[in-house]
């Protein structure tokens, strides 16, 4: 066997070790939850709002404040409430719950793993 041979196999045969790697290091993919929630949200910096506003940064803002050019809910705007997991995982429980007279139309996730599942990935994704 060559050297160039040798050092092909080599090749070859660590590829799977970094391909791996590279994948884990890349966004994980959306959880099932994301589904529902990208038919009127949007989440990368500068895409644009749909029916609700993007959720880029979310995290650490107000709500009804963190896009300026979106009309929220006067009750949303006066809520006082600043995102972070524990306001977001109460939020996605029930939203009409927690902010009477919002208009976000959504039912809410019972679960609480895909909820803890969809508030990670948003974190990371979110940013």
């Amino acid at each position: 066997m060559t050297k160039f041979s040798i050092a092909l196999a080599a090749a070859f045969a660590v590829a799977p070790i970094f391909s791996a790697y590279a994948q884990t290091a890349a966004s994980q993919p959306a959880p099932r939850a994301w589904l529902q929630c990208r038919a009127c949200h949007t989440i990368k910096a500068g895409e644009a709002n749909k029916v609700g506003p993007n959720l880029n940064k979310v995290f650490g803002a107000r709500a009804g404040a963190i896009r300026p050019n979106f009309v929220y809910s006067p009750a949303l705007k006066s809520s006082g409430i600043v995102w972070n997991e524990k306001t977001l995982d109460t939020w996605l429980i029930n939203p009409a719950k927690m902010v009477r007279g919002n208009r976000m139309a959504y039912p809410g996730l019972a679960d609480p793993v895909q909820r803890k599942a969809l508030i990670d990935w948003m974190r990371k994704e979110a940013r």
